[in-house]
């Protein structure tokens, strides 16, 4: 039986996933194991191995697309398949069932057949998707005395002939003498609430409608519109002063609203378009950052310090070290010190280590220390976490952030990459940003923004001197900590980096 494959769920929070390439062809043979496409998930991007051993029969997702988790991608033709068995699989028929650690379930029915696809011309996935269910018949129960269709039956109805009106919910019912009155007068049927039966509107309707019109005291405002067309403008945003209306005596109606609304949304367009002279697509990873930073500010009230540190001693201390260590070690840089001395703060202050958890209506105090260092690469943000920093020495840190680092500007992170991080680092220094704040990373608390180091005019002493200097900037989510734990914590962090010798008490220089 064919087996198809579906868009996998490669990580816990993936939603989607776009197809950047194919590594197998129509045609191709495929044994398990082997790389059978890169996709992109929110966090990574990602090869995808085939679970099955078979003949590549159609790809039904072109690279660069994007499409649901579930969507099918592609039919694997099994040995022992017929072209029978083949066609049936395309045109949505019964194909084998795909592993629930890779695929997402899929619906029950599926569309209408679909012709065998050409290596030209791959088959849209929504050529698969579930029929959309048709809507429910809209029921009635005729009333004793009423006319209740074109077709009735039984005793004759007292009363004025009227003509037999449509069920047809999607139009107004009117009688031909009250729409050809409606068309003289200028009234919009939709404003007038019938009283004939299934609330067709009569003509006694139509002229009790224009009674009160004419009976309604005179706008304070100026501006002439009918009850209906006032509520209509309100909801849309439309100004009744722009309008020019169409209705008994030049009143603003309802359809009036309509076509203003709609102009200027087609002006709108057309403004965009002179505006804007491209977009850009947004990667996975830019989707589900934009989710966690909107998430972020919803939900983290945030709030923020600052301090400046003196930086005069770590140069020294790294340039002491890089030159005693020599090609032994890797070379230390000023975010490997920052990190170190992060892990350091956060195991005397494990109270910013930690997260709100709603649903408990508790803080949860992480066991281990994992910082994320925010890095960019293409273009785009990411960042990768450093796990288990607590007890690390200086040049181990140093080696993980490097080797994350490689990975990232690779594309080869992996969703494990990313994960668990309870504390982020990130450095606008070397872009020469003086000072800034960074918003938090759900589900942490707390995110250090570092500054450039400049030369700056400092008093030691009494005495005005020329330190190099950089700003640190906390975020904090004042959900898990206060201004005085979240102060006494930046200050430790000051402290480490004006007095670095600290931070290589648990390390020796050489290798």
């Amino acid at each position: 039986m064919p087996k198809r494959i579906n868009m996998p769920k490669l990580s816990d929070t993936m939603e989607e996933g776009a197809l950047i390439a194919w590594r197998k062809s129509q045609g191709d043979p495929i044994k398990r194991g082997e790389i059978l496409a890169e996709i992109e998930t929110d966090k990574a991007d990602m090869e995808f191995e085939s679970y099955t051993e078979g003949q590549i029969y159609a790809l039904l997702v072109e690279p660069g697309q994007t499409v649901p988790i579930g969507t099918p991608i592609a039919i694997i033709r099994l040995a022992g398949d017929s072209d029978e068995d083949m066609q049936a699989a395309m045109s949505g028929g019964a194909v084998a069932a795909a592993p629930a650690s890779a695929q997402a379930p899929q619906p029950a029915s599926v569309s209408p057949a679909v012709p065998v696809p050409s290596k030209a011309a791959p088959v849209p996935p929504s050529a698969f998707a579930p029929p959309v269910p048709a809507a429910p018949r809209q029921s009635y129960t005729p009333q004793p005395g009423v006319v209740s269709g074109p077709h009735v039956s039984g005793p004759h109805v007292s009363g004025p002939r009227i003509t037999p009106l449509s069920l047809d919910d999607d139009r107004i019912r009117a009688t031909p003498a009250a729409r050809k009155l409606a068309e003289e007068r200028s009234v919009d049927l939709i404003e007038v609430e019938g009283s004939g039966p299934l609330r067709a509107i009569l003509v006694a309707d139509i002229e009790s409608y224009l009674e009160k019109l004419e009976t309604a005291p005179e706008p304070t405002d100026g501006v002439r519109a009918t009850p209906l067309a006032v509520r209509m403008a309100s909801d849309l945003g439309v100004d009744l002063e722009v309008v020019k209306g169409t209705g008994p005596g030049g009143r603003i109606t309802k359809s009036d609203v309509v076509q203003e609304a709609q102009r200027v949304k087609d002006s709108a367009k057309v403004r965009e378009a002179e505006l804007y002279r491209g977009a850009l697509q947004l990667s996975q990873k830019r989707k589900a950052l934009i989710r966690n930073m909107v998430r972020s500010k919803d939900e983290a009230p945030h709030f923020y310090l600052m301090v400046d540190v003196r930086t005069d001693a770590l140069k020294e201390l790294r340039d002491r070290l890089n030159a005693e260590s020599g090609d032994q070690r890797t070379r230390l840089t000023y975010t490997h010190l920052m990190i170190k001395a992060c892990a350091l703060a956060l195991e005397e202050y494990p109270e910013v280590n930690a997260t709100y958890r709603a649903d408990e209506h508790d803080i949860a105090l992480y066991e281990s220390i994992n910082i994320g260092l925010a890095v960019d690469v293409n273009d785009e943000l990411v960042a990768p976490t450093i796990k288990s920093c607590q007890g690390k020495d200086l040049w181990q840190l140093a080696d993980d952030a490097n080797a994350l680092v490689r990975r990232a500007r690779l594309r080869k992170l992996q969703p494990q990459d990313y994960a668990d991080g309870t504390f982020t680092i990130s450095n606008l220094g070397m872009v020469g940003v003086d000072r800034f704040y960074a918003i938090i990373t759900p589900p942490q608390s707390a995110i250090l923004s570092v500054g450039s180091m400049q030369p700056r005019p400092i008093v030691v002493d009494g005495e005005i001197v020329v330190g190099t200097l950089t700003t640190l900037g906390l975020s904090v989510d004042h959900r898990v900590l206060d201004g005085v734990k979240a102060a006494q914590f930046l200050g430790e962090v000051k402290r480490l980096l004006e007095h670095p010798e600290d931070l290589v008490k648990d390390a020796t220089v050489s290798a």
